[in-house]
């Protein structure tokens, strides 16, 4: 507590010393306050950017693409998996592709979250098609014994276009 009575964060670091022939424990009290709310902002820029990276980009009637973009941890991964389905839903998609060529680090709890979203999208009638793997994603996925035989996968979302009967006017 503060001299006021409010509530504060601390730190406190003990450490033992000798006084003359005695022993004792020199204690240092450091206020976080100023430090927890700055991670508590950076927590909710990061929370934003996330709900950012799970936007379905509509492309035409009942066809969007989900970009993945950037380094994907566990958490940024389970937050797709309960958004997309509902985000699915709400934009009346019946064929969306996962575009996964911009993702360059994965773990494998992360590619199991990722591929989870594919069975999910299977499950609500939603036809998937992934786009981008990198030869080390294709692996992990091998490797974790997750079956794509079902799924449709293109090198490109112009491949999976163009499969969609959509082509350019040029």
């Amino acid at each position: 507590f503060r001299l006021d009575g409010t509530t504060v964060d601390v730190e406190l670091y003990c450490h033992p010393l000798l006084l003359g022939d005695k022993k004792v424990i020199q204690t240092y009290v450091r206020d976080i306050t100023v430090k927890k709310e700055s991670e508590t902002r950076q927590k909710e820029i990061i929370k934003q950017i996330n709900e950012l990276s799970t936007t379905l980009v509509p492309l035409l009637e009942g066809i969007a693409v989900l970009p993945l973009v950037g380094s994907i941890d566990e958490e940024r991964a389970n937050q797709l998996l309960m958004a997309v389905p509902v985000k699915v839903q709400t934009q009346n998609v019946n064929c969306l592709i996962i575009d996964f060529s911009g993702i360059y680090t994965l773990n494998s709890i992360v590619t199991e979250h990722l591929f989870k979203i594919n069975s999910v999208m299977s499950l609500l009638g939603v036809q998937c098609i992934l786009t981008g793997l990198r030869p080390e994603l294709s692996r992990s996925a091998v490797q974790l014994g997750i079956n794509l035989d079902s799924t449709r996968t293109m090198a490109t979302v112009k491949n999976a276009l163009h499969f969609l009967g959509i082509t350019s006017s040029k």
